[in-house]
């Protein structure tokens, strides 16, 4: 009796344990032989999702170093395809122009630009073909300020400060004044300011040309334009505004100069026909006698 129901149990027990450990083996089996790549989330992305997104922007210095890292860490990735603003690197003009100033190190997962020009701004996007994933970068060139070290104006005139930037995009810039008298602080806004306007430079920068309609004496001082964006490195300029009749005083200056020597010029002469005409009367006279 123990035999007939304990046989069925023992078969039905082979029956379900035999296939589960063949199933698990070959899962271990096909595990070993194709390992799971698990990259993170943060740094890579699948391809084709949110083709507008980019990381926070990167900044890179104008004629620096410029490098772009797709690598995963831990991992041994292959099969990189790198791409400026949707277009292949090796169709890019400006980076191919006459000769190509790239690297692609790491089996092309690193990529290289010394002395990087201000037109190699731009959407870098890196592509892993075998993974479907991809990385993307919003490169942005630090912005350097450029102004004269100094800015004159006569008194009552218009003046135009042209604040340039080195660094493409170009921020918008804000600008700073300073008294002449002022040794402490870091300035005040001109914003909002109505003797002052702010236009776009002649470069396209936004807010780079600082317009005053009508210099006074008080506007002399230090002016300062900042790069609104990207850690940017800023420039001074001192405007000195001079006297509006300080042009007139070189002028009557020479005038005087020109009456002084006229009047010389007049007394010489005048001094120099008197004895002439003196000696002119005598031979007449000696002439008449004979």
């Amino acid at each position: 009796m123990r035999l007939e129901i304990c046989l069925p149990l023992a078969l039905l027990f082979l029956i379900n344990g035999v296939p589960s450990d063949a199933q698990s083996e070959s899962s271990v089996s096909a595990a070993d032989a194709t390992p799971e790549v698990v990259l993170d989330d943060d740094w890579f992305r699948p391809r084709g999702a949110d083709s507008d997104f980019y990381r926070e922007p990167l900044y890179y210095d104008v004629k620096g170093l410029l490098q772009l890292n797709c690598t995963a860490p831990g991992h041994k990735l292959t099969g990189y395809k790198w791409s400026k603003n949707g277009t292949k690197l090796s169709a890019v003009r400006e980076l191919n122009a006459p000769a190509a100033r790239y690297q692609l190190l790491d089996d092309g997962g690193v990529l290289r630009l010394e002395h990087a020009h201000e037109d190699d701004y731009g959407n870098y996007s890196c592509l892993l073909v075998a993974a479907g994933w991809r990385r993307d970068w919003d490169v942005r060139g630090r912005p350097v300020a450029r102004l004269p070290p100094d800015s004159n104006v006569v008194e009552g005139q218009k003046i135009k400060i042209q604040c340039r930037i080195i660094g493409k995009p170009y921020p918008r810039v804000t600008w700073l004044y300073k008294n002449a008298s002022s040794e402490e602080g870091n300035g005040t806004s001109l914003e909002g300011d109505a003797r002052f306007a702010l236009e776009d430079s002649e470069a396209g920068v936004r807010g780079g040309a600082l317009v005053l309609l009508a210099a006074r004496r008080g506007d002399q001082g230090r002016y300062e334009c900042m790069p609104a964006a990207g850690d940017g490195v800023a420039a001074a300029t001192t405007l000195r505004v001079k006297d509006m009749y300080a042009a007139l005083w070189p002028f009557l200056g020479i005038c005087a100069e020109v009456f002084v020597l006229c009047g010389i010029i007049l007394v010489y002469e005048k001094r120099r026909t008197k004895p002439e005409l003196d000696d002119s009367d005598t031979d007449n006279h000696d002439q008449k006698k004979s």
